[in-house]
């Protein structure tokens, strides 16, 4: 079978994507579209960069390149901004199937502007087109059979995903750049948010003044430069020096500096139902390498938190910390006993076998 995967995140920083592109795999030969970062190149034959230059000539590119490959059996889509040039691909490449992961959940009310509605609109119009759906957890999975009219509920795939160091020269590599901000002996925490201050980073902010210097925030991620401002204003108004602001990094500087901090931070605000209901894989991340997690108390996360024991869901930061680096060998072994259960090659092909199935029974 011939797979064209299209998606407009960034392969190196994505690693719902990463991992979408090896169930792909499972089921045939695949080429994928995703959109170039600075430097960044082709990671194999089947990979294709767009370098960015804005999303309507992504479509434009995509068509372009669906010429150029000829017949496809079928287009998968990743994310909402693959809808249109992936049903554009279906017309010109003469594919039989379109299966469509989603991973984000707005409706019209919580939708951002009017680039936001027009997304919904167009997930309303296609999503039940079709011929298999992917939600990003049960919740959402729930919510989408309604939403969007759907004749069954659309296969539900965890963010199930480890981080891995692309040789051991680059782990060597990044050890030798970054070990200087491990020196002192702290209980660190790992936020991949960076500034954002939906994410309650405010919230966290006030924890490590009460939590003092034998704690350190580091806040990893993009930002926006108003949040940025906001943040490192309360870092003056509050007298911190216990939290650092770090750019956002590739797989294997994230690694390294989650292996070397002892738990997560994965926050969410419930304002929306793609932040209440969220599906976040940095949980994962953070587990697969040993490290207990402090969350919001979003439903799945609170869920997930208390089935596994594999960290503290609450509203207050501080005090989870502290239950954490308190108890720290504990939340240790909880975690070891969870990750050991937990393949991320299993739910691969667990998805790929109930996508194979489900394209089995359209064919009859």
């Amino acid at each position: 079978m011939r797979i064209l995967l299209i998606s407009y995140d960034d392969y190196k920083f994505d690693g719902r994507l990463r991992e979408l592109i090896q169930v792909a795999k499972e089921l045939g030969e695949v080429t994928y579209i995703t959109r170039a970062s600075d430097g960044e190149q082709p990671r194999e034959k089947g990979h294709i960069l767009y370098p960015d230059r804005g999303y309507s000539r992504f479509i434009f590119f995509v068509c372009v390149q669906v010429k150029k490959l000829g017949r496809q059996d079928l287009i998968f889509i990743d994310n909402r901004k693959g809808i249109l040039p992936g049903y554009l691909a279906r017309k010109l490449s003469g594919a039989d199937y379109v299966v469509q992961d989603c991973r984000e959940l707005y409706d019209m009310k919580s939708a951002a502007g009017i680039p936001g509605r027009i997304g919904c609109i167009i997930e309303q119009i296609f999503t039940k087109r079709s011929d298999v759906v992917i939600a990003a957890n049960a919740y959402r999975a729930r919510i989408m059979t309604k939403m969007f009219r759907l004749k069954r509920e659309p296969l539900n795939y965890e963010n199930i995903r480890r981080l891995e160091y692309a040789s051991d020269e680059k782990r060597q590599q990044v050890e030798a750049e970054c070990r200087i901000f491990f020196e002192e002996p702290k209980f660190r925490i790992v936020s991949t948010a960076g500034c954002d201050m939906s994410r309650t980073t405010g919230k966290m902010l006030e924890a490590m003044k009460g939590l003092g210097e034998d704690y350190e925030l580091l806040l990893i991620g993009e930002s926006e430069e108003e949040d940025e401002q906001i943040v490192r204003g309360t870092i003056r108004r509050l007298g911190l020096t216990n939290v650092k602001i770090l750019p956002r990094m590739d797989q294997d500087h994230l690694k390294y500096f989650i292996q070397n901090s002892q738990a997560g931070m994965v926050a969410y605000h419930q304002r929306d139902l793609n932040n209440r209901y969220c599906a976040s894989g940095k949980i994962f991340e953070f587990l697969f390498e040993g490290k207990p997690v402090v969350t919001s108390t979003n439903p799945p996360l609170k869920d997930f938190c208390e089935k596994y024991r594999a960290g503290q869901a609450s509203d207050d930061y501080e005090q989870a910390v502290r239950e954490l680096a308190g108890r720290y060998e504990q939340w240790q072994n909880h975690v070891e006993r969870l990750i050991s259960r937990i393949h991320v090659e299993q739910n691969n092909k667990k998805l790929a076998d109930q996508i194979r199935s489900l394209l089995e029974e359209l064919k009859r």
